[in-house]
């Protein structure tokens, strides 16, 4: 297991957890920084990530643009863990809104999550 001063993340099974530590509000240079991170981590290898944003409470634009893009290299397919109801409903919007390059989806719990992930192992 990885741990920075924004997230936690391992691999397991085949699938990468990816957990956002508490963040007030995730700008561009900080997203910059956890992709870069998570990047180095990776070394090239291509995974499905589970990816638990319930830490962010509140993003940039620029920000929530740079992973949906940049974010997604080296992901096979992500699934956000999310279960509160207004980031539901702002999750949502940023899927159709950004259109992230590979398969994603929202759900509320990682059990859900790791269904659809475990398809692209």
């Amino acid at each position: 297991m990885k741990e920075t001063i924004y997230a936690k993340f391992w691999v397991a099974d085949g699938i990468m957890f990816f957990i956002y530590k508490p963040i007030a509000y995730l700008d561009f240079q900080t997203a910059k920084m956890i992709v870069d991170q998570r990047l180095r981590f990776q070394k090239e290898t291509q995974y499905p990530i589970l990816c638990d944003t319930q830490g962010i409470k509140n993003s940039a634009k620029s920000a929530r643009d740079y992973l949906a893009n940049e974010g997604s290299t080296f992901a096979k397919a992500v699934a956000i863990v999310d279960n509160r109801h207004i980031a539901n409903v702002m999750l949502r919007f940023y899927l159709i809104k950004n259109k992230p390059l590979v398969p994603s989806k929202i759900y509320k719990t990682q059990e859900d999550a790791l269904i659809f992930l475990n398809t692209f192992k």
